[in-house]
């Protein structure tokens, strides 16, 4: 029989798999989201990406819990592989690679997205920036024809 390290906890790989199970229903969850994100920001629809976002920060909200829970599991996660059945591993090992692989899709999109937003709210500084330079060269240029001409002129004989 081989001696375990009593000071070490039991795994709970039932409550393990719950947590994974969840975060990993999150994570499609948020790659969905940021699909649908993608396809608004691409098509500049601004208020519908709006009450997007407000989505997408629940399903975050709900990952960050589930990352807290997860916690414990994490800080000795070379254990609790150790204490797994090499059924238990593969599956723990596919299933965290499978959740780092929607991240990265995720992250990547985002940057992408947050590069073309940048593109465009730098576009439209230019052009109001454009149109603050117009507006007053008509404005200086209005001003001057406005002015009532001269009626009395002081003349020295």
């Amino acid at each position: 029989m081989q001696e375990r390290n009593t000071t070490t906890t039991p795994t709970d790989f039932g409550r393990l798999r719950l947590l994974l199970d969840e975060q990993e229903a999150l994570f499609v969850r948020l790659d969905a989201l940021s699909k649908v994100q993608h396809t608004l920001v691409d098509e500049d629809r601004t208020d519908e990406l709006l009450r997007l976002l407000n989505e997408r920060q629940a399903v975050i909200g709900g990952i960050e819990d589930v990352a807290a829970e997860l916690q414990p599991f994490r800080s000795r996660w070379e254990a609790v592989l150790e204490d797994a059945k090499p059924e238990q591993r593969d599956r723990l090992t596919q299933q965290v690679e499978r959740l780092a692989d929607v991240a990265s899709r995720v992250a990547a999109r985002d940057e992408t997205d947050r590069k073309l937003m940048e593109r465009r709210r730098d576009a439209l500084a230019s052009e109001l920036a454009g149109a603050d330079k117009a507006r007053g060269a008509v404005a200086a240029y209005g001003g001057a024809s406005l002015r009532p001409a001269a009626r009395f002129q002081d003349r020295e004989a």
